[in-house]
C-alpha cells in the first residue's frame, strides 16, 4: 500500500516537473515568435532607428559623451543617459527625451535617439534620454509610471546633474512622443501644479495623440496595430475605454504646455490626421501650438530625408525649445511647406 502511495507521489512530481517545462517552453516559444513578428512587421523603421541619422552635421567636441544613471531600482533596473553641451555652464535647460518603438521595442541607445541627443546637446541643451518598460510584458500605466519616475529623478538630482529643473521641454518620437504629450496633457488637465512645475513645452514628432487613430484606414502598418493591441491588451472593440483613457488628446485644456508637432504627410504608420486634430484642439483652448507637415515625409522621415525642408524642421525644433525656455512667445502658425 505504501509503495502505491509512493509511486503516485513520484508520478505527481514527474507530471509537475513536465508541466513546468512545458509552460516554460510555451512561454519561450511565444516570446520568440513575438520577437520575430516585431522584426518582420517593423523592419523599415528598425533600419532607420539603427542606422538613421539627422540631416544636419554635429561637430565633434560640441557635446559630451553620455553619462549613464540608474533612475529606478525597485522592480526592474532602468537607466537614463545625460548628454551635455561642451560649453561649461552651471545649469543647462533640459530636453527630456523618450524613444519610439510602439511601446514594445526601442532603447535610449538606438541611433535614432543618440542622433537627436548629440544634436540637441550641441545646440546648448542637456538631453536626458530614458528607457522605460515595454508594453508586451507590462501594463501601459507602468510605462507612464517609469516616465514619471525618470522625470522626478532628474528634478530631485538637478543640482548634481547640472540641470535647470525650471526649464524642461518634454520630447519624444512616435510612441515616446505620445508618452510626452500624455504627461503634459494629463497633469495640466488635472492641474497637478507640482508635476507641471518647470515644464515649458512639448515636442512630439509623428506621435499618435489618439490611440484609436492607429486603426484608421490611413494606417498600412501591421506593426502599429500589433504594437498598440499588445500594449492596450486588446483591440478597440475589446478595450475601447483603455484607448480613450491613454490618448493625450482627451486631456487637452487651457493649461496645456505650448506644443510643437511634426509629422510626415505620407506617414502610413501613424496618420498625420492625429497631429492635425491635436493641433486644432490645443489652439481651440487658447494654447500656442505649431504643426509642421512634410509633404513627402513618412514615419521617422528625419532619419531618412536629407532635404532642406527636413533640415528646417529639425532647426525649428531647436528654435521652439529655445523660445519656450526663455519664456518668449512661440510660433502659433500652422506651417505646411512644399518642396
Amino acid at each position: 500500500m505504501k509503495k502505491e502511495v509512493s509511486d503516485k507521489s513520484e508520478y505527481k512530481k514527474i507530471f509537475k516537473i513536465f508541466g513546468i517545462i512545458l509552460l516554460f517552453f510555451l512561454f519561450f516559444w511565444n516570446a520568440l515568435i513575438t520577437f520575430f513578428l516585431i522584426i518582420l512587421l517593423n523592419v523599415k523603421t528598425i533600419k532607420k532607428s539603427v542606422f538613421g541619422n539627422l540631416p544636419l552635421e554635429v561637430k565633434k567636441g560640441s557635446y559630451t559623451d553620455a553619462i549613464t544613471v540608474e533612475y529606478k531600482k525597485d522592480k526592474i533596473p532602468l537607466k537614463l543617459d545625460v548628454y551635455y553641451p561642451s560649453k561649461v555652464k552651471s545649469k543647462y535647460p533640459v530636453v527630456f527625451f523618450a524613444h519610439g518603438g510602439g511601446w514594445i521595442t526601442g532603447s535610449r541607445k538606438l541611433s535614432s535617439v543618440t542622433a537627436w541627443a548629440k544634436f540637441l546637446a550641441s545646440r546648448g541643451f542637456a538631453v536626458v534620454a530614458i528607457d522605460y518598460r515595454y508594453g508586451y510584458f507590462n501594463k501601459y500605466e507602468e510605462l507612464i509610471e517609469d516616465y514619471n519616475d525618470a522625470l522626478n529623478y532628474i528634478k530631485d538630482h538637478s543640482e548634481e546633474l547640472y540641470l535647470d529643473k525650471e526649464n524642461i521641454v518634454l520630447m519624444g518620437t512616435s510612441a515616446g512622443g505620445t508618452l510626452s504629450l500624455y504627461y503634459a496633457a494629463y497633469h495640466s488637465y488635472y492641474n497637478h501644479l507640482e508635476k507641471m512645475k518647470g515644464i515649458k513645452g512639448v515636442v512630439a514628432w509623428y506621435a499618435p495623440s489618439d490611440l484609436l487613430d492607429l486603426w484608421s484606414k490611413q494606417v498600412d502598418s501591421l506593426f502599429a496595430q500589433f504594437a498598440v493591441t499588445t500594449t492596450m491588451k486588446g483591440t478597440p472593440k475589446r478595450k475601447f475605454e483603455e484607448y480613450k483613457l491613454y490618448s493625450p488628446i482627451n486631456y487637452i485644456s487651457e493649461r496645456m504646455a505650448p506644443t510643437l508637432l511634426v509629422h510626415g504627410e505620407k506617414d502610413d504608420t501613424v496618420p498625420v490626421t492625429t497631429s492635425i486634430k491635436l493641433n486644432k484642439k490645443i489652439k481651440e483652448c487658447g494654447v500656442p501650438s505649431t504643426l509642421l507637415i512634410h509633404p513627402k515625409g513618412k514615419h521617422s522621415f528625419e532619419l531618412e530625408l536629407k532635404d532642406v525642408l527636413t533640415q528646417k524642421f529639425v532647426e525649428k525644433t531647436v528654435s521652439f525649445i529655445r523660445k519656450v525656455c526663455q519664456n518668449t512667445e512661440t510660433d502659433d502658425k500652422l506651417e505646411k511647406i512644399a518642396v
